[in-house]
């Protein structure tokens, strides 16, 4: 329930552009972090007697990052995406690394199990081979399960399901049920995104099935959800996932013992102070090599809070292991702090340097734009432009749209969109003239924005990071350029309707205030231009 909301939210394609850097931070970063606070602790508590099998699992449990908690802080600011990015996956990663490298490194160590390298070497490549092929296996079971079901509440509980059962099934064979989760979300996400974003599935009614067509065929012919469903369903994997995640605090709260906080605040302290020298360290090192603004270091470093998973993994110490109330208040008091202390120095320092990551997240987008122009072009190879005006089609437009509405909302930027109507005297609309529409249109949008087709006249502009009154501006500008183009002037009369996306707003949602605005603008006259909010 906690990290299920995050892996659904997570773009797969995010992933895939900024693999190496996350891959670094949630596990080059968590292991070698977690070997040099093993190295430096016996020099700093000299006075206990810690193995090495105690300190790795110790600083295991401290590794493990609260997504829940970074993506809500996340969400809240302004910032680079890029960086939200590195945050909010490495929170989501690294707890699968720490609780692998627990559960079967530090508990055997704790336990007296003798542990070679080689041994430990196939024990990983076991548990990441199996947990994957039963996440596999699960997700698309689950997928098929889902075209049947069309209760909306069915495929909700499905959703779950998947999850639950692949972490039981990996469980039951003693490998790395978190990581089968994460690979089960992640497959089945992918799965409904693919049939979604391909618009080739038809819906094929059981008396159609011909004779050759096996039961699994016509399964796969079904679609499984929409855009908007499956929109939705991630909305309440959120709230779900929050109210698990204040449940997990809840239960901190009665569990806590104040006496033995109190005993050992000096220990609590020193590890708290030792893991975010060595977190600042690590994220430094990322920050440097990528050239970086060096503020960077500062926000990765404080969205390093602990949460749920640590404390879990704090109580599956064996009873009988001497350090045990130790090792659980130093858990929960790091908890503690970094949950408090961190969540407010990051929000200080965000506020302080808000103007610093404005101009981030303007570089960012810059340095962006080659990918963004390469990705636009392979997409465009295989659709069909409008001819004259060379705006998308409505089908890729319409998707352009879902997908900003979602970035948008996830990363606090703005959104805005325009319509715009053309009409003429004639019975058609002429070619020539359109073409230069679709010149000046060009000519006046960034290359990070779309110009897409609705219907013979009906024309969107969706503008990203653009809020309504530059939205306005924009279509003020367009006006103009139109005026001034003599072919277009006498040829065409023109309205614009403008409107900016909230948080709650849906494709369709967003083309009909557009449309209520596009109305308002023919009612007030040619050439007006209104807003809808």
């Amino acid at each position: 329930m906690i990290l299920l909301p995050d892996i659904l939210n997570i773009s797969i394609k995010e992933l895939k552009n900024h693999a190496k850097e996350i891959f670094y931070l949630a596990v080059v970063a968590v292991v070698v972090s977690i070997a040099i606070a093993t190295y430096v602790t016996p020099y700093i508590l000299a006075q206990y007697s810690f193995t090495v099998g105690m300190l790795i699992a110790l600083f295991t449990m401290l590794m493990a990052t609260d997504a829940i908690t970074v993506v809500s802080i996340m969400s809240k600011f302004r910032l680079p995406e890029r960086l939200k990015i590195y945050a909010e996956s490495e929170s989501l990663f690294n707890d699968v690394t720490a609780l692998i490298i627990f559960y079967f490194i530090a508990l055997p160590l704790i336990s007296g199990d003798e542990l070679s390298l080689l041994s430990i070497n196939l024990t990983l490549f076991k548990v990441l081979i199996l947990s994957t092929i039963i996440g596999f296996g699960v997700a698309y079971i689950g997928f098929l399960s889902i075209k049947i079901l069309k209760n909306p509440f069915d495929q909700f509980i499905i959703i779950y399901l998947v999850v639950n059962i692949s972490f039981l099934v990996a469980e039951h064979f003693h490998i790395a049920g978190i990581l089968s989760i994460v690979v089960s979300a992640l497959t089945f996400k992918y799965l409904v995104q693919k049939e979604i974003k391909g618009e080739t599935f038809r819906r094929t009614k059981i008396g159609d099935v011909k004779d050759k067509e096996s039961v699994m065929e016509l399964i796969k012919s079904v679609p499984a959800i929409t855009k908007r469903e499956f929109r939705e369903y991630k909305k309440e994997a959120i709230f779900i996932g929050i109210f698990a995640n204040a449940i997990v605090f809840v239960i901190i709260a009665n569990i806590i013992e104040l006496d033995i906080l109190f005993k050992y605040y000096k220990e609590i302290l020193i590890v708290f102070a030792l893991t975010t020298v060595i977190r600042f360290i690590s994220v430094s090192s990322l920050v440097l090599v990528m050239r970086l603004p060096f503020r960077w270091a500062k926000t990765l470093t404080l969205s390093g809070t602990k949460g749920a998973l640590a404390i879990i993994m704090a109580h599956s110490i064996p009873d009988n292991f001497i350090y045990k109330d130790m090792f659980e208040a130093i858990v929960i008091g790091n908890v503690l702090i970094s949950t408090f202390l961190y969540t407010f120095l990051l929000m200080l320092h965000i506020y302080f340097n808000k103007k610093a990551y404005a101009q981030d997240m303007q570089v960012d987008k810059q340095s962006s734009k080659n990918n963004i122009k390469q990705y636009t072009k392979n997409v465009i190879e295989a659709l069909k432009k409008d001819a004259s005006t060379q705006a998308y089609s409505r089908a890729f437009i319409e998707d352009i749209i879902t997908d900003e509405l979602a970035r948008a909302s996830r990363y606090n930027l703005d959104l805005s969109l325009l319509i715009l109507k053309l009409s003429t005297k004639e019975k058609a609309l002429n070619q020539e003239v359109l073409s230069a529409v679709g010149r000046v249109i060009k000519e006046q949008i960034r290359t990070t924005d779309y110009f897409g087709k609705l219907t013979d006249d009906e024309y969107v502009i969706v503008t990203l990071n653009t809020s309504l009154g530059e939205a306005v501006t924009l279509a003020e500008k367009i006006s103009k350029e139109f005026a001034s183009t003599e072919m277009i002037h006498i040829a065409l009369e023109y309205n614009f309707g403008v409107t900016q996306a909230d948080e709650t707003d849906t494709t369709e949602t967003i083309i009909e205030k557009l449309n209520e605005a596009l109305s308002r603008s023919e009612q007030s006259g040619i050439h007006a231009i209104e807003i809808e909010v």
